[in-house]
């Protein structure tokens, strides 16, 4: 329960650890940001310490989303929060499940193979996971499918390549000792995590250096379209000044005189529409007006036109340029414009210009919003607040009017589809906003920046936001660059790490394995060694034979009669040819021994050559009473290529040991044979003796002690030698039943059928030469 308890807590503080990482690591910050380093920890966590730490994994994601939504106010939906923690299990176990055999036989750092192929399942090929579960979390956070889904898919599967790769050597060499010294894991588990925080000290300088260009390229935005803003209104503005000092130069101002003046300021391609001229009218001049112009009308609160209440001033609108489509507005008496458009009792105090707030004009079969620009004109500049009085003494001469529509003006100054920026624009003078331009920005994971500028009387407020948050817009080659140099580097440095430990342990191996060969091959030396010995101790018994014989029958031939002499001179040469033979047998082990003696390879019928030397052995046994039975498998080859003169020395001295070396008088001899690839093959002769043939007493008290029959005699080590001449092998063995088996083996080729086939007509022509 301690145990548990432990793990519990240790588990929950390194994950939430790495997960709070990614916080400070990554910029800007999103639900989408921790998914890929949470699945990464969450993979080593499960490989190091098993599938116990799922419970205490999700209680932690839970935790993590809470203080995302809750301190970083991220917006979190509860389908997003299931869809992550069952990818990030999903993951582990997945990831646990691929490398199950290689951590629990600790076979991950045996090898080089087996190092990359681990590091491939813990890393590239499980992240997949994370990286698929943030497209489709990106997916439901924007509710559209972004152009630049590719560039979140390589993000979440570079962030849980890094945790994974770093996280889970280091959790296994702490946990468990593997087949690697304390200082080397010390290393390990030190250059591991000092590399994973430079790494992440890196990708966040990186983060940084971008977020500071993405900031620049949105103030020098905003920065150029404030200023073309203020730059159009100062040209409305510069109009309207132009005009009222127009009138206040002129007290009287016929209808030609207006438009030309304002023919000249009129500029089509400025945001101004119209330019207005309303002059203070009298009670007592209202017929005249009407009978010249039109009827003086107010406009009321709801926009309905009505005509005038009689009161003592007006200030009907009398001349206005241009005339296309703005003939109903003359007549219309400014000066009762409903407050909520504008004061016109504000105009005049202020005396300066005023701009309304925003309001529907008629335009054709529609509706364009627009902004009034109003100045009063007096005719005394030093003159204080105008009111009743002052207006009949004849201070205020009338107001100028220029009506301005910036829609046109905002839709060209609007930033450009690839500066990924949108443009809004609202009236915020009053509690409650009016809308000049564009529409509600969404600022969930976008940056959004606001700026006020004073028109006149009024504020505005301009508004520029991201139109796709950062992980779905363009990336440039230096982000990609970033992202992959940060990932393939540290997978790189981290295998690299790895791998160096990996070869010292193959290099140890491999000394091992070394110095196990050099004892195996020390004591087959010694077992060489104390054969030849005893092959040197058999050869010189055997010569003492003939030189004893030798010297006794030169002691006799003192002795004899002439009689005996020849007797014994047929003896000593007999002895003489043996010791011969023995001299010629040690030849041919020397020349084996030191390579120089090699073997013939001609075609030849060997079920004929079998039946030569069964008849050689037959008569030379007879005499003995030793019986020798062949016995020629089926499916030994009618022709092979081969040594006949090495098969026959072989097969001579092996027939005439073998009754010796079996202490018996029948003996058996099988052929069979081994087919290997393509044309070769193994030929087997194989001794045994005869089962209807009693153990004798002396086979039962001499058994066979050792399997080399090399020891036996010096003509058993000459075919031995023969056998390994001819890749093959000569051994004693004994059955289970104790009877002793001598098998011999030799290499040889089949001869294919168009060998045969020449062969035998070169035989049959030779015959028939013969």
């Amino acid at each position: 329960m301690k145990n548990r308890l432990q793990l519990f807590f240790l588990t929950i503080t390194i994950y939430i650890s790495a997960c709070a990482s990614t916080v400070f690591f990554i910029t800007p910050y999103a639900f989408t940001s921790f998914i890929g380093p949470a699945a990464g920890i969450t993979t080593a966590l499960v490989i190091a310490f098993g599938t116990n730490v799922l419970f205490t994994i999700a209680t932690a994601t839970i935790l993590f989303c809470l203080y995302l939504f809750f301190s970083l106010s991220l917006t979190i939906e509860l389908s997003m929060v299931i869809i992550a923690l069952l990818a990030i299990i999903f993951q582990g176990l997945w990831a646990k499940q691929l490398t199950l055999s290689q951590v629990n036989k600790d076979k991950w750092l045996k090898s080089r193979r087996h190092l990359l192929l681990f590091i491939l399942r813990v890393g590239p090929l499980t992240s997949l996971v994370s990286a698929f579960t943030v497209i489709i979390i990106a997916i439901l956070e924007s509710k559209v499918l972004g152009e630049n889904l590719f560039f979140i898919f390589v993000s979440g599967w570079s962030s849980s390549v890094i945790f994974a790769i770093f996280f889970t050597p280091i959790f296994l060499l702490c946990r468990t000792i593997q087949q690697v010294t304390l200082s080397k894991r010390v290393l390990i588990i030190n250059a591991s995590f000092l590399a994973f925080v430079a790494i992440g000290f890196l990708f966040k300088i990186a983060k940084n250096f971008q977020q500071h260009e993405r900031q620049d390229i949105f103030n020098q935005v905003q920065h150029v379209v404030v200023k073309k803003i203020e730059n159009e209104i100062n040209i409305v503005l510069d109009s309207l000044n132009s005009l009222s000092a127009f009138f206040r130069a002129n007290k009287e101002v016929d209808l030609l005189e207006f438009n030309l003046f304002t023919q000249k300021i009129f500029k089509p391609e400025s945001s101004a529409r119209v330019l207005e001229w309303a002059p203070i009218t009298s009670h007592k001049e209202r017929d005249s007006f009407e009978k010249k112009y039109n009827v003086i009308v107010d406009k009321s609160e709801a926009g309905t036109i009505k005509k005038a209440e009689d009161r003592k001033y007006y200030a009907p609108i009398r001349y206005f340029y241009p005339h296309l489509n703005n003939e109903g507005i003359v007549g219309l008496d400014v000066l009762k414009n409903p407050n909520r458009i504008i004061s016109m009792d504000n105009v005049i105090y202020t005396k300066k210009v005023t701009a309304s707030s925003p309001i529907n004009l008629i335009q054709d079969n529609h509706t364009n919003l627009g902004v009034l620009f109003v100045s009063a004109v007096f005719s005394d500049l030093t003159g204080s607040k105008a009111d009743d009085t002052q207006v009949s003494s004849g201070e205020l001469q009338g107001f100028v009017i220029v009506v301005a529509q910036f829609k046109p003006f905002f839709e060209k100054i609007s930033p450009l589809k690839k500066d990924n920026i949108d443009l809004f624009i609202e009236d915020v003078s009053s509690s409650v906003p009016f809308i000049l331009y564009g529409r509600e920005l969404n600022e969930n994971y976008r940056h959004v920046e606001s700026i006020d500028i004073q028109v006149n009387s009024r504020q505005w407020r301009i508004t520029l936001g991201e139109h796709q948050p950062w992980q779905l817009q363009q990336k440039n080659m230096q982000v990609w660059g970033m992202l992959l140099g940060t990932t393939l580097g540290g997978l790189l440095f981290q295998v690299l790490i790895l791998m160096m430990v990996v070869y010292s342990n193959e290099l140890r191996a491999q000394v091992v394995k070394s110095t196990r060969e050099l004892i195996i091959a020390k004591e087959q030396s010694e077992e060489k060694s104390i054969a030849k010995t005893n092959f040197l101790y058999a050869l010189s018994h055997e010569m003492q034979s003939p030189l004893q014989a030798i010297e006794n029958f030169c002691e006799q031939l003192k002795e004899a009669n002439n009689k005996e002499k020849n007797k014994i001179i047929k003896n000593i040469t007999l002895a003489q040819n043996n010791m011969q033979k023995l001299l010629h047998m040690l030849d041919d082990l020397s020349k084996i021994e030191s390579g120089e003696s090699e073997v013939g390879s001609e075609r030849f019928d060997l079920h004929g050559f079998l039946n030569r030397i069964n008849d050689m052995v037959s008569i030379k046994k007879a005499s003995n009473d030793n019986n020798f039975y062949f016995i020629i498998d089926s499916n030994v080859p009618q022709f092979i290529n081969s040594d006949e003169l090495r098969i026959q020395q072989l097969l001579i001295v092996l027939c005439e040991e073998v009754h010796e070396l079996f202490n018996r008088k029948n003996i058996r001899l099988t052929v069979k044979v081994h087919y290997h690839q393509l044309n070769s093959a193994t030929l087997l002769f194989v001794f045994t003796h005869c089962d209807n043939e009693p153990i004798s007493d002396n086979a039962v008290l001499n058994p066979v002690i050792n399997s080399d029959i090399a020891l036996f005699s010096a003509q058993m080590a000459m075919a031995k030698e023969v056998c390994q001449l001819m890749k093959g092998d000569a051994n004693l063995a004994i059955s289970n039943s104790g009877e002793r088996v001598l098998t011999a083996s030799i290499k040889i080729i089949i001869t294919s059928g168009e060998q045969q086939h020449i062969y035998q007509s070169s035989v049959f022509d030779e015959t028939e030469d013969k």
